[in-house]
């Protein structure tokens, strides 16, 4: 994580909790110390209609229904059934990110699987960290992104 931040004149990461180390940092907890406390959607579109363009992105939702709940618990919000439907909302949070990431740029994403932000990216490294016992490891990848597909050419290939 840190060679990237080095390497980074422009970051984001919309689920930042306390972290510090991003350009623009985001937390749906209005009581973390990110800068901005907004659904991570709705953030990226919001940095999108500001011009924003980074260099690196950091993708580390929770991974789960429970870590939502967890989460939202803990500055006073019941997760509802929509909040947990994960596939939607991280697909939606990775759409958004491509559209801010540049070409060149880096996206680290951190789960339980290696979906990572798709065709228009190259795998760069993957580490993966065993927490012990009966918890899931974290898989941690790191991609760069190749090129630029706008969604009115998807039928085209990249080069």
């Amino acid at each position: 994580m840190e060679k990237y931040l080095r390497d980074s004149s422009v970051s984001v990461d919309p689920f930042a909790r306390n972290k510090d180390w991003a350009t623009y940092t985001n937390d749906v907890n209005p009581e973390t110390s990110a800068q901005h406390h907004m659904d991570a959607v709705d953030y990226l579109e919001f940095l999108s209609s500001y011009g924003v363009k980074a260099d690196l992105f950091i993708y580390d939702p929770p991974y789960s229904p429970r870590q939502i709940s967890e989460h939202y618990k803990e500055f006073g919000r019941k997760a509802t059934s929509v909040d947990t439907q994960l596939s939607p909302m991280l697909s939606k949070a990775r759409g958004r990110a491509y559209g801010i990431l540049k070409v060149g740029g880096i996206a680290l994403s951190f789960g339980w699987n290696t979906v990572g932000f798709g065709k228009h990216f190259e795998f760069i490294e993957v580490l993966n960290v065993c927490h012990g016992g009966g918890h899931n490891d974290t898989i941690c990848m790191a991609q760069r992104k190749i090129c630029h597909q706008p969604e009115l050419w998807a039928h085209q290939q990249c080069n």
